[in-house]
């Protein structure tokens, strides 16, 4: 139960986006999958009793949505009533989660693998208000290049190109891409063909390539997929079987071969499906440019998956909240 300073704020920030976005999900459903991630819990042992889990996740939510680093959304919680309003923290309670609190927090959901699954389960919720699109669907795959939050340490020697000794981040690779080369990840992900909705993400190192990794995005996916596309990067005889062997439609661009230029109705198929994958490289530009994914904040392949797991959720929910304001300004029923 709120307590009487958060019942009294409540109606000033009542349409605040952080309200909006409250009011939006099922957030008892969503605690449930929070539980065990303190060893307290597990050990049934004394100590202080850590920080409520919902309102650490919600938390970390708003430090996304408004693209705050940990110690900026520690200020920001001290400070803005709409902060405080939508995770149940307030001053008058006692001391509030510091920066290296929410850093640990995250930590532990990515030990749980929680990432992913949290992901799923909002997006289930955002189908069952109408938000987002349920069953059948085509889901467009790609993959984008994620730069290190570290760049590898180098020596220089008279007359001889620079080399690379080592990184902090030691599981950044690096890859080439036209006359550039990036060291970092690549983040693979799968939107749904209707909304653009952000459903799996996958990061690994940058230097492996696209092509291995159809396989695993797809049956990650929930069942409902009825095609796939896809730029050439994911072209290959094995991953256009797996599709036809699990009844789903291909649509991968096709690509040609020195001295095999492609035939013109493949060329007029591949205009067609470029048309159509837009809407993942506005998820890859919104989740760059709105929420900080142009480059890792954090070390290592399952901190920077998580990291995009976080952007994609925001993007998602900004999505849904965008959605319900139009169908509010269109005057029809909110589902």
């Amino acid at each position: 139960m709120d307590s009487f300073f958060l019942m009294g704020a409540k109606p000033l920030v009542q349409d605040s986006p952080s309200m909006k976005l409250h009011e939006l999900l099922d957030w008892h459903s969503i605690a449930g999958h929070l539980k065990g991630l303190y060893q307290r819990e597990k050990s049934g042992a004394g100590g202080p009793e850590p920080y409520n889990r919902l309102g650490m996740f919600k938390l970390m939510l708003l430090g996304q949505w408004h693209g705050l680093s940990d110690a900026q959304l520690e200020q920001a919680l001290r400070v803005r009533l709409d902060f405080m309003v939508f995770t149940g923290f307030e001053p008058s309670a006692g001391e509030l989660p510091d920066a290296s609190t929410i850093c640990r927090f995250r930590n532990r959901l990515v030990t749980a693998g929680l990432d992913q699954k949290l992901l799923t389960l909002i997006n289930g919720q955002l189908e069952q208000l109408g938000l987002k699109v349920q069953g059948a669907r085509g889901a467009i795959i790609d993959a984008t290049i994620i730069p290190s939050a570290a760049r590898p340490n180098r020596y220089l020697e008279e007359g001889q190109p620079a080399q690379v000794i080592d990184s902090p981040d030691a599981e950044a690779r690096w890859v080439k891409k036209g006359k550039d080369a990036f060291f970092g990840y690549r983040g693979h992900t799968a939107v749904d063909s209707e909304d653009g909705y952000v459903e799996h993400v996958q990061v690994r190192p940058a230097n492996e390539a696209e092509i291995t990794r159809l396989p695993d995005i797809v049956d990650a996916l929930k069942p409902g997929v009825v095609a796939v596309l896809a730029d050439k990067g994911y072209a290959s005889k094995a991953n256009r079987q797996f599709l036809q062997e699990r009844g789903i439609g291909d649509l991968i661009q096709h690509k040609g071969s020195r001295g095999h230029p492609l035939h013109p109705l493949y060329s007029q198929f591949n205009k067609k499906i470029g048309a159509i994958r837009f809407k993942v490289e506005q998820a890859f530009g919104t989740m760059k440019r709105r929420f900080n994914l142009a480059r890792a904040r954090y070390f290592g392949t399952a901190k920077v998956q998580a990291q995009m797991c976080w952007a994609a959720l925001g993007m998602n929910l900004l999505k849904a909240h965008r959605k319900l304001k139009a169908m509010e300004l269109a005057g029809v029923g909110a589902p």
